[in-house]
């Protein structure tokens, strides 16, 4: 070892500094070049003992899952659209239904309310008859004569039976 330092201390520092460099280079050069042999020596094993298929499978399978997970969530979407799209068409029918059962069954009072205040009376049946078609008008939304008009009038008329009408 005395005999190596002796041998550089006839060297100037720039000689000794290039030498260290390249002693440097040299020993990076040796680095990398093991750890280039070490990764294909390491993907050489995996590949020859069937690791990497797995990787690649266990990748592959949760990409795909991913893509599912997106697919689900895009239909839910849709759907939920599909779904208030329904809603609304049902809650437009029921409106429409509504405003044909209130005119048809107002035309069905004023026509049993003509009648019976014609014939100044009204029978059990067509008091029920009434009272019925009144409440369907009224739940349908339909309130305005019914209550403040057609139904006073009817509810004033005596109640006659069958045998009286005979």
């Amino acid at each position: 070892m005395d005999i190596i330092i002796d041998s550089l201390k006839t060297y100037d520092n720039v000689t000794i500094l290039g030498v260290i460099l390249f002693l440097s280079s040299i020993i990076s050069c040796v680095s990398r070049l093991l750890n280039t042999l070490g990764s294909l020596l390491n993907k050489y094993y995996r590949k020859r003992k069937g690791l990497e298929d797995k990787n690649n499978s266990f990748e592959n399978t949760l990409n795909r899952h991913q893509s599912d997970i997106e697919t689900l969530k895009q239909y839910e979407t849709e759907t939920h659209n599909d779904i208030k799209e329904i809603k609304n068409l049902l809650e437009s029918h029921i409106q429409r239904d509504n405003e044909r059962t209130i005119s048809s069954f107002r035309s069905t009072l004023y026509r049993l309310h003509m009648e019976f205040t014609k014939q100044k009376y009204v029978t059990p049946e067509g008091l029920k008859t009434f009272k019925e078609i009144g409440k369907v008008y009224v739940e349908a939304g339909g309130d305005d004569i019914y209550h403040d008009k057609l139904e006073p009038e009817v509810l004033k008329l005596p109640i006659k039976y069958e045998e009286d009408i005979l």
